[in-house]
């Protein structure tokens, strides 16, 4: 394992364009992060700093960094997609590896590159956190982490999908056209003619769905406000805006079985194909 981390690091290292999209990356996040705390609306009853204070800064930051997961996934697609341009993977069998491990090297990889976007929240959310917590705690602190490795799930799919793309058609640009056609608008055209109950079951709407828009009116409120049911009356699925999708629990399960399968079609097409 120690091997091929080495081995894909070496090429990463002399990689510009890993490096530029990965401060892009980088940039973008922290760029929205920022303006987003200086646009602050305080109103009787309403406070949207709310958003940047425990723990509700955790699952906020983990929805603006999905937007970035596009990045994540052309990265993997650049990554090996330059692997069968200049013969990389070849070389690497007639050097002695054979093709499972050239997938481990690949997916260890994508590991490392969804730490560090759970991390870059995990870091930031900190800083914004303590910044604009009032009474900060460790219950306030340690409440809603759990979104961190939510968030690591989501985009290790989303770069499975790409890793997936660029394996079948084994170049970079038409992978990289493919994958941002498949989020949109090829997937939710084709979910539009099915019934609503069956949407969340789709690949990208369940990966997509991991880190869903937070509920701004709820958490920016000071004040509760409950439907006669006894739930929420400020969150959209309330007012009816959104429809009700899965479970958490439910999503977590479905993302990572579509990994298993996307997984299991690499391994076969590996088999299959010459490199």
């Amino acid at each position: 394992m120690r091997k091929l981390l080495n081995i894909e690091l070496v090429k990463l290292a002399n990689y510009t364009s890993f490096k530029v999209i990965l401060l892009l990356h980088l940039a973008l996040f922290s760029l929205v992060i920022f303006i987003s705390s200086r646009i602050t609306i305080s109103l009787p009853g309403f406070d949207t700093t709310n958003f940047f204070r425990f723990p509700y800064v955790w699952n906020y930051f983990a929805w603006i960094a999905s937007w970035f997961n596009l990045l994540l996934a052309i990265l993997t697609i650049m990554v090996t997609g330059n692997e069968f341009s200049y013969r990389t993977f070849r070389q690497h069998v007639i050097d002695g590896l054979d093709k499972k491990e050239l997938l481990w090297g690949k997916l260890l990889v994508i590991f490392i590159i969804a730490a560090y976007g759970s991390l870059l929240i995990f870091f930031s959310g900190t800083v914004y956190g303590m910044i604009y917590t009032p009474e900060l705690t460790a219950g306030k602190f340690f409440s809603g982490t759990g979104i961190l490795l939510v968030y690591f799930l989501q985009a290790f799919a989303y770069m499975v999908v790409g890793l997936l793309i660029v394996m079948m058609v084994r170049s970079t640009a038409l992978p990289i056209v493919l994958f941002i056609l498949l989020r949109f608008p090829v997937e939710p055209i084709i979910r539009s003619f099915f019934d609503p109950s069956l949407r969340p079951f789709f690949p990208m709407k369940a990966i997509g769905s991991l880190t869903p828009m937070p509920e701004f009116l709820s958490i920016s409120s000071q004040v509760e406000y409950e439907s006669a049911g006894g739930a929420n009356a400020l969150t959209l699925e309330e007012m009816g805006l959104t429809a009700p999708g899965l479970p958490l629990f439910a999503q977590v399960l479905l993302a990572t079985g579509y990994i298993v399968i996307f997984l299991s079609v690499i391994i076969l097409v590996l088999k299959k194909r010459d490199i």
